[in-house]
């Protein structure tokens, strides 16, 4: 798939991605918002030199004396006197946050806060922030209670660091320290925990990504074909137009008489002249279009009976020709005369000015199939359809030719060979890529390609309804003043 096609299908889809972006994202913001709030205060305090000495002065004589643990490593002697004081400083400085969480610091908090030790350790750290600055944190669900936690270990941790006496625990507490509070902790106004943005960022990056593979699988799962891109990648052919899903077109009375200034005749009217640019040079059947599609209920009858109606109402002469003698429908939509029609005139039963009929205007001329028969590919494929359609291509300024759909029959193609030009109806969610492809490779297969394809039944958006309604506000919709006025005369003959 490539990126192109990947863009067309996440247009394509993109109501099931939105609602999947809502869901994911309601949901994060729905778990978040269920989640326990955690507020971290922090107190800052600062460790320098002092020359008073402290408690475990000699460390290592203690420790083996008294098999206390060391948390720092000193000679027999006051190792501080061997160093300069920023130097001792920093080297115990790094000793200073594992203190924090040991008993010799939080009994005392335990005590004054009421709470076991154990539960304190677990709330409770420290780190390095800069040098000499040390940071202790506490958290907790209650913002004011977690800075009196915060500064009441600080303050324990300040008077071991300068207790004189030695701590009923075995710790190694570092002397010649002093840790003053610097700042003190304040209750905090916003939970660190959780952290709303970066949980929704996720959320979100997550949402969009779930959205993109959804759309890619409903795009290699749906067999529909939805959009225009989709048929001219596929059949690789020019789109024609668009005409719009609507009852106006589907009625018995074209859109262009029934309603002239609607958008879905301005469609007809844009795909009839497009139809004159595809077709600049005039030979041999060049005006002559079948109109086909892969199946049935995609509205190749009614686009037929819409161009013919669009190339009358230019002042051209236009023959509609029926040639479905399986399933014939134009003189029932039309409200023409169907006891006659294609079938009778290339069997000689009747002649041409009595199978035809004239409709709205006096140069829309209408031939109806006529009646069922056994085998009409005998007909259609007949040296009289041959010379019946040269015959008309010039007689007629416009021969428009309404086929049976390609699943049922191959009538169009024949049409098509014989060089009339091929239009070809995809409806949107109706046709399917199966089809098209199908369709495709018989085309192929004898040398046939379409001057275009329409989309028919396309969806149009209320918004677009709109802009059109406000831009030919006062133009409204009005039956013409010509309606379909009956059969031409028998008599005479001749159409032309």
């Amino acid at each position: 798939m490539s990126f192109q096609d990947m863009l067309s299908a996440l247009r394509s889809h993109w109501r099931a991605e939105l609602l999947v972006i809502v869901l994911i994202v309601a949901s994060m913001a729905g778990w978040l918002t269920l989640q326990p709030r955690t507020y971290t205060a922090a107190a800052r305090t600062y460790v320098s030199f002092s020359a008073d000495a402290g408690s475990g002065t000699d460390a290592g004589t203690d420790a083996k004396a008294s098999g206390k643990t060391a948390l720092g490593t000193q000679a027999g002697t006051d190792s501080s006197m061997q160093y300069q004081p920023t130097d001792y400083v920093s080297q115990q400085l790094q000793l200073i946050p594992a203190l924090v969480t040991t008993p010799a610091v939080l009994d005392d908090v335990a005590k004054t806060m009421n709470v076991p030790s154990e539960d304190l350790r677990d709330d409770v750290s420290a780190y390095v922030s800069d040098s000499y600055f040390i940071m202790i944190e506490a958290k907790g669900a209650d913002p004011q209670r977690a800075a009196a936690i915060a500064n009441a270990v600080s303050d324990s941790l300040s008077d071991q660091l300068a207790s004189r006496t030695r701590n009923t625990a075995n710790l190694y507490i570092p002397s010649h320290l002093r840790l003053s509070v610097v700042e003190r902790a304040e209750a905090p106004q916003r939970p660190t925990s959780p952290n709303v943005k970066a949980r929704m960022a996720i959320g979100v990056v997550a949402a969009l990504a779930c959205a993109f593979f959804v759309g890619i699988l409903l795009e290699l799962t749906d067999n529909k074909v939805r959009g225009a891109a989709q048929i001219q990648r596929m059949l690789g052919i020019p789109i024609l137009g668009t005409v719009p899903k609507s009852s106006v077109i589907s009625s018995r009375c074209p859109s262009i008489v029934n309603a002239p200034a609607s958008m879905e005749s301005e469609a007809i009217r844009r795909l009839a002249l497009n139809l004159t640019f595809v077709t600049p040079d005039r030979d041999e059947l060049s005006n002559v279009f079948v109109v086909a599609s892969c199946g049935a209920s995609e509205g190749k009858t009614s686009l037929s009976i819409e161009l013919a109606a669009a190339f009358a109402e230019q002042g051209r002469k236009v023959l509609l020709v029926g040639t479905d003698m399986r399933h014939p429908t134009i003189a029932r939509r039309l409200g023409v005369e169907e006891q006659v029609g294609l079938s009778h005139l290339l069997t000689g039963q009747v002649d041409m000015a009595t199978a035809v009929s004239r409709y709205w205007k006096p140069n829309l001329h209408v031939l109806p199939a006529g009646k069922r028969v056994a085998n009409p590919s005998l007909i259609i494929n007949s040296k009289s359809m041959s010379d019946f359609l040269h015959l008309v291509s010039k007689e007629y300024d416009w021969v428009i030719l309404d086929t049976e759909p390609l699943r049922v029959a191959n009538d169009a193609l024949v049409f098509a060979k014989a060089g009339a030009k091929m239009v070809f109806v995809v409806a949107q969610g109706l046709a399917t890529r199966h089809q098209l492809r199908d369709v495709d490779r018989e085309m192929e297969s004898i040398g046939i390609e379409p001057v275009g394809a329409v989309l028919n039944l396309d969806r149009v958006s209320k918004s677009e309804t709109r802009a059109y309604g406000s831009y030919y506000h006062d133009a409204g919709r009005s039956h013409s003043a010509e309606r379909p006025d009956g059969k031409v005369p028998a008599a005479g003959g001749d159409l032309r």
